[in-house]
C-alpha cells in the first residue's frame, strides 16, 4: 500500500486555474472600479467648474452699475452695457466691494471668450487708463462655442447696444449657451437692473 501525503499534479494545476482566474476577476473589478473613481471625480470636478463660473457670473451681472465708462484714452464709450457683435465679448460695471473704504467698489468688468475658453477680467476702475491694468481668471475651459445674446422689447440681439436708447440701458436678460463635452448649456440671468442712465 502507497501512502501519499502530497498533491498530484493534476490538484496542483487545477488549484493554479482557480486562483489564476480568481485573480483575473479580481484585477478587473478593481480596475472597473478605478476607472469608475476617476470618471466620477472628473465628472464633479466639471459640475464644481460650472457651478462656480455661474455663481461668479450671475454676481456680476446682478451687481451691474447702469454708468458711462471711458475707453482707455478717456473718450467716453458708446453704451453702458457693450458686446460688439460677433465679438463674443461682453463689458460692463459692477459694484464690487473693495477692501478699502478709500478705493470706488465700482470696477470694469470684461468677459472674454479666446482659446476656447471663458475668461473673466477685473480692471482696478471703472476707466482704466492702462489696458493691461487687470487680474483675470479662466471661468470655464474646453468650450466649444459660446454664443452671447441679450433680451429687449421681447427680441433677442446678438449685440448690445442696438440703438441709442439702449446705448443708456442694461438688457432685460442676458443668454450665455455653450457647447462643453458634447452637452449644450444655456444660461439665461436677469440682470435686475430696469433704469436708464440719464445725461
Amino acid at each position: 500500500m502507497n501512502n501519499n501525503n502530497g498533491f498530484t499534479i493534476i490538484e496542483v494545476l487545477v488549484s493554479l486555474v482557480i486562483l489564476s482566474m480568481i485573480a483575473l476577476v479580481s484585477s478587473n473589478i478593481l480596475k472597473s472600479s478605478l476607472e469608475t473613481e476617476q470618471e466620477t471625480s472628473q465628472h464633479l470636478n466639471y459640475i464644481k467648474e460650472l457651478n462656480l463660473a455661474s455663481t461668479i457670473i450671475r454676481r456680476d451681472f446682478r451687481q451691474i452699475v447702469n454708468v458711462t465708462s471711458k475707453d482707455f484714452y478717456g473718450n467716453e464709450m458708446y453704451g453702458t452695457f457693450i458686446s460688439p457683435i460677433n465679438s463674443q465679448s461682453l463689458m460692463f460695471n459692477s459694484n464690487i466691494k473693495s477692501l478699502s473704504d478709500e478705493v470706488s467698489p465700482i470696477k470694469r468688468i470684461r468677459y472674454e471668450f479666446e482659446n476656447k475658453t471663458l475668461n473673466r477680467k477685473q480692471y482696478f476702475s471703472t476707466n482704466p487708463y492702462d489696458q493691461d491694468d487687470y487680474t483675470s481668471i479662466e471661468l470655464i475651459d474646453n468650450i466649444d462655442d459660446l454664443k452671447l445674446t441679450f433680451l429687449y422689447e421681447n427680441a433677442w440681439y446678438e449685440s448690445w447696444p442696438i440703438s441709442l436708447i439702449t446705448s443708456k440701458k442694461i438688457p432685460t436678460l442676458i443668454k450665455i449657451e455653450f457647447s462643453k463635452q458634447n452637452k449644450d448649456y444655456s444660461w439665461i440671468i436677469d440682470p435686475d437692473i430696469s433704469y436708464a442712465i440719464q445725461n
